[in-house]
């Protein structure tokens, strides 16, 4: 995988002797030609970014949920199968005379949280500009779908279960301790990473992980990026195949031919298709579609 340097711009440069919240990948993994190189996809990896803590304190999502402006979906309670769910900690508020629901009621939320439930707050990149500035330049550096999400799981609780997706996960330990187990893979031993505050652990697409506090109340960052899939690109190919003249042309005649004889053009014809077809380009698009997918 190759790194697109350009999408940084003189405001992300490092000033010598300062220390900001990160605005790269470089700033999560250090080198990160070496990093995308032989790292990513292959294994799990830790690396430090003290800087990263400043990216969201623990008092400050308490703050954020006193504030009153919480609203669904950019927060949520963890179920057992590792989903959110607002039920139970959400109220109807009027706002401007009109009744709005999805607020979320912050002493439902610390109740729960206290009896061991994860407290979720998502897409923290449309309404945190130090996010919100970390993960543009992700998606533009690792051409991607990327998304940032963060938990926070008093000291005691079981933590968020045991799960998987199809995205990579670049871990980011905001605030306490927590212990990550994640597997690496069948007929291998799990892997068991404990990340202090300013830790970051990469988890490739696909290993099963699970994270509970070691001994503090915790507070973790999760980056999902995830890049355009075969599914992605078959789809788009199937689509673009289906919108050009072959299948415009023998959509008038299709009835006349038996359902053997339908299969043989198909095979023919998508077959010319997808050999005269600049794989570049059908890359470039899946790249922009899925880019687009992480900002709605």
């Amino acid at each position: 995988m190759t790194i697109d340097t350009s999408a940084r711009t003189d405001g992300t440069t490092r000033a010598e002797g300062t220390a900001r919240t990160p605005a790269n990948i470089a700033d999560l993994v250090g080198d990160a030609e070496s990093f995308l190189a032989e790292v990513w996809g292959n294994r799990t990896a830790t690396f430090t970014c003290e800087p990263a803590r400043g990216l969201l304190s623990m008092d400050g999502v308490w703050r954020e949920l006193d504030c009153g402006s919480l609203v669904a979906p950019y927060f949520g309670i963890l179920r057992q199968d590792a989903t959110p769910t607002v039920s139970g900690v959400c109220e109807t508020r009027i706002v401007q005379t009109k009744p709005r629901p999805g607020y979320a009621k912050p002493a439902a939320v610390r109740e729960l949280v206290a009896s061991g439930q994860v407290f979720l707050l998502r897409q923290l990149e449309d309404w945190n500009a130090g996010l919100g500035i970390l993960v543009d330049a992700l998606r533009g550096e690792c051409r991607a779908e990327v998304g940032a999400d963060a938990y926070l799981c008093a000291a005691g609780s079981a933590g968020v279960p045991a799960h998987v997706d199809g995205a990579h996960a670049l871990v980011v330990q905001l605030d306490g301790r927590a212990r990550w187990v994640v597997g690496e893979g069948e007929g291998e031993s799990a892997v068991e990473t404990v990340l202090d505050a300013g830790g970051v652990l990469y988890v490739p697409a696909g290993r099963v992980r699970q994270v509970a506090p070691d001994g503090t109340d915790t507070l973790h960052l999760v980056i999902s990026v995830q890049q355009p899939t075969v599914r992605d690109l078959a789809e788009l190919a199937l689509a673009q195949f289906l919108k050009g003249s072959a299948a415009a042309q023998i959509a008038g005649r299709h009835h006349f031919g038996s359902p053997a004889e339908k299969v043989a053009w198909l095979r023919t014809e998508l077959r010319a298709h997808l050999a005269g077809h600049d794989r570049g380009a059908l890359a470039e698009q899946a790249v922009r579609l899925r880019q687009h997918e992480g900002r709605a």
